[in-house]
């Protein structure tokens, strides 16, 4: 259902798309309603955007699917830690079966608990990931048990519960197949002028439209791109070399936003996909789906990704299951943090002085 609506989306089925236009348009002018309502109530005061005592830093996007914000939350935290600060990431911990608000365990908790992106950005970064519904509550946590100095909203565009300081926005370079029509009759989670919100633009495959351009004018920008880091074998714990994939018979699986790109990532470090099994977002992986992966033949390789593999067992990995880490990659990196810096200073300095 998800690869239709999204063919739709692109004017891939264009006979569908017009077959299903009126009840679509209909819907996203009650989506855009109650927008509109969302917006009047927080300038009216109705709904209350709350301050924290903390820098606030968002990272978000405009529109449905992966465009890589988890993993931009991820390197900035890990920089931003690297040069002595203590930030913490917030999250909701997306299709997670706890409840409340808590700070992710690795040792105690698992994926399929707290959230597969939850998860991977606490094993990874090993600083507190603070999941919940309220953003507030979970930067209050933060504050309270871990001493932060820094909160970054994972997916905090859309946010408005809480005072943000910074707003990150993640564009896709290219996206001109994709209409700009708001859910459900397109992709877009609210009108496409709301970029203009944004303080750092991250440009992510291909130029910007120019549309996009122009409204991102003024606004700093840098471009953005996975690289491979290596290929993780589950089942034995080992660490092999992503050249491994060459001239491999492959089959492939993920449960992302954007299966296609992981799809030709395998494609472009030369590996030959026999089977490519595209699941929904989040995808919760049981021993069927498991076994029945298994059942293909004439693969030498089984690959997906490490946001699909911290939800499987290592116990139902078949010997030849790998999963490929990638990296994001910001161009210009060092000038990104430093301008991220100097407005956390900028920031300090006027909290100070009041």
């Amino acid at each position: 259902m998800h690869n239709t609506i999204t063919k739709v989306w692109k004017n891939e089925l264009k006979i569908l798309r017009w077959a299903l236009y009126i009840p679509l348009f209909l819907l996203s002018l009650i989506y855009r309603a109650l927008l509109s309502l969302r917006e009047y109530g927080y300038k009216r005061g109705v709904f209350k955007t709350v301050k924290t005592a903390v820098y606030v830093i968002s990272v978000g996007n405009l529109t449905l699917g992966g465009t890589g914000k988890t993993s931009v939350v991820e390197r900035l935290a890990t920089r931003l830690k690297e040069i002595g600060m203590n930030p913490g990431i917030i999250t909701r911990g997306y299709k997670r079966k706890r409840k409340g608000t808590f700070c992710v365990d690795i040792k105690k908790h698992n994926a399929i608990e707290v959230g597969d992106e939850a998860f991977m950005l606490a094993d990874k970064t090993r600083l507190p990931v603070l999941v919940s519904n309220k953003k507030y509550e979970a930067v209050e946590m933060g504050i309270r048990d871990f001493n932060i100095d820094v909160a970054i909203i994972d997916d905090g565009f859309q946010t408005r519960g809480i005072k943000k300081d910074l707003e990150i926005v993640i564009i896709q370079g290219d996206n001109k197949s994709m209409n700009t029509d708001l859910f459900p009759l397109g992709p877009y989670r609210e009108p496409i002028q709301s970029i203009k919100r944004a303080d750092i633009a991250l440009i992510h495959k291909g130029e910007l439209d120019h549309g996009l351009g122009l409204m991102t004018m003024g606004i700093p920008r840098f471009r953005m791109r996975y690289k491979p880091a290596y290929l993780y074998n589950l089942r034995h714990d080992m660490i092999a070399h992503y050249n491994l994939l060459k001239d491999k018979n492959i089959l492939c699986f993920s449960g992302l936003g954007d299966n296609a790109s992981f799809f030709k990532m395998i494609e472009d470090l030369g590996g030959r996909i026999t089977y490519k099994i595209s699941y929904p977002d989040h995808h919760e992986y049981n021993p069927r789906d498991i076994k029945k992966l298994c059942n293909f033949k004439g693969i030498d390789l089984i690959v997906t990704t490490a946001k699909d593999a911290v939800k499987i067992h290592k116990h139902d990995a078949p010997e030849i299951l790998f999963y490929l880490a990638v990296e994001i990659e910001i161009e210009n990196e060092n000038e990104f943090v430093v301008n991220i810096l100097s407005r956390i200073q900028q920031w300090r300095f006027k909290t100070y002085v009041h």
